[in-house]
């Protein structure tokens, strides 16, 4: 018996740190994949453990109004500071899930999970309805010193 306790400690002692860093919510500053724009992630509520996202660097040049919305009247919504993230649950340590995602490039509002890959790298993923209908991208952590915030623009 003795040695079966030894053995599960040894095996405790090998958890990757990886696996010990999904245990906390993967907040901070995420870079897309297309490295278009930043995306912080926060929790969204004090009580509640839920994730959501919102546009917090946009690169020189780009989208910077909600141009692709099929709502016309919100053509002139600014993208830097917008909420495109909303409620993604943890499900298990390092997976999130039943969250909404909006793709503004698309104008689009799609379901949403997260992976936590690692410390600095997470797979988003939106699809319709169900899982494999869909795009995953890979976000890589930043620091705030290499992408300063967004301002919001006046107008068009």
């Amino acid at each position: 018996m003795r040695n079966v306790a030894f053995i599960a400690f040894l095996l405790g002692s090998f958890i990757p740190a990886a696996a010990m860093a999904q245990t906390k919510a993967p907040t901070g500053l995420w870079l897309t994949e297309n490295q278009r724009s930043v995306i912080e992630l926060y929790q969204c509520q004090k009580d509640k453990p839920l994730l959501c996202g919102k546009v917090a660097w946009i690169i020189d040049g780009g989208m910077q109004f909600d141009s692709k919305n099929p709502d016309v009247a919100q053509h002139k919504k600014p993208l830097c500071g917008m909420v495109i993230l909303t409620n993604l649950r943890m499900e298990s340590p390092g997976e999130w899930v039943d969250g909404k995602v909006y793709k503004a490039d698309e104008g689009d509002l799609y379901d949403a999970k997260m992976s936590v890959l690692s410390e600095n790298k997470v797979e988003m993923r939106g699809f319709m309805g169900v899982s494999f209908l869909g795009k995953t991208q890979t976000w890589t952590r930043v620091a705030a010193k290499d992408y300063p915030r967004c301002q919001v623009p006046k107008s068009l």
